[in-house]
């Protein structure tokens, strides 16, 4: 944590002092603000990397000072810690609709602060890291996700996705198209995912053509075929004419050989502990591989279940 900053906007002296001295001691910098617009100030000239805010404050409240936050571009996106009592007003919070917020509940330790204040400062690190194209979180927020889960002792479901015959669609069509295709399977997912009872599935862009989907488990697999079924009856339209007729690409290798490829398909696995217990998200990633690998050298689109029980 050695350079992050955390501003604390707290009226209470004491609670302001163990906290200030525990995070320091955890490598923090710490600034400290009693009311929203001395809040703001600092904020605004040195912004934080967490906000730690008690509603209550004069001035400028709470609420108001996060709504202030989110229309400043460079305010919007700092993770908040919500120091509530008895007097909180859930719904007012709600309708800030906070994209990165933690609530703690006094009377707390300033350890479960500090374990607040780092769980979001990582949270945010590795959503600075999401895929530029997509704006999507990367295979780094999946296994802090996935690990959080295994370590709870959750269910989940995984869907891995991975496209047969981009590289060549890449080749011949050139990035910028390919980058077409790309925003377009993002689409598909996430409108599927919403059509489905699985609203809280999120969805993982590792890079290239490669995504995954996190799940509570029992949709997947009807997930997965609504997926395909729709690739495949839309993916046609990103060829042109002439290739949609002869149902694919003809190029030409490096050793002067035509080859024919024939339009994009999808493969889609799925991997879950509600059967076999995964240990770790490298674990994980290994088993979605050797399915990927299988399922692509099947012809056409194809969704694959990993039925193995250990």
């Amino acid at each position: 944590m050695d350079g992050e900053r955390v501003l604390i906007v707290e009226p209470d002296s004491r609670l302001v002092e163990l906290a200030v001295i525990k995070l320091s001691n955890s490598g923090w910098l710490v600034a400290v603000a009693n009311d929203g617009e001395e809040a703001y100030e600092k904020a605004s000239s040195n912004p934080p990397d967490v906000l730690v805010i008690n509603p209550n404050l004069e001035k400028k409240d709470g609420y108001e000072l996060c709504s202030d936050f989110k229309k400043n571009e460079h305010l919007k996106n700092i993770p908040v810690i919500f120091l509530v009592d008895q007097s909180f007003n859930e719904e007012r919070f709600s309708s800030l609709k906070l994209g990165m917020c933690e609530i703690l509940t006094k009377p707390f330790s300033p350890k479960n602060l500090l374990n607040k204040v780092n769980s979001l400062s990582l949270k945010s690190r590795l959503v600075k890291k999401m895929n530029p194209l997509t704006e999507l979180p990367g295979k780094q927020y999946l296994e802090e996700e996935l690990n959080q889960l295994i370590q709870a002792g959750s269910p989940f479901d995984l869907v891995f996705t991975d496209l047969k015959g981009f590289t060549s669609y890449n080749k011949a069509y050139g990035f910028d198209e390919g980058n077409k295709v790309i925003q377009y399977i993002v689409t598909l997912l996430q409108e599927e995912i919403s059509k489905s009872e699985a609203l809280d599935g999120k969805v993982y862009h590792f890079g290239g053509d490669d995504f995954c989907i996190l799940l509570k488990p029992g949709y997947a697999s009807d997930l997965s075929k609504r997926i395909i079924e729709r690739f495949d009856s839309e993916i046609a339209r990103f060829y042109q004419e002439s290739d949609r007729a002869r149902g694919g690409l003809i190029m030409t290798n490096r050793r002067g050989l035509v080859e024919q490829w024939p339009i994009m398909t999808l493969a889609i696995v799925l991997i879950s502990n509600s059967n076999r217990k995964i240990n770790n998200w490298l674990e994980a990633e290994m088993i979605a591989s050797e399915m990927l690998k299988y399922t692509k050298s099947m012809p056409g689109s194809h969704f694959t279940k990993d039925r193995r029980s250990s």
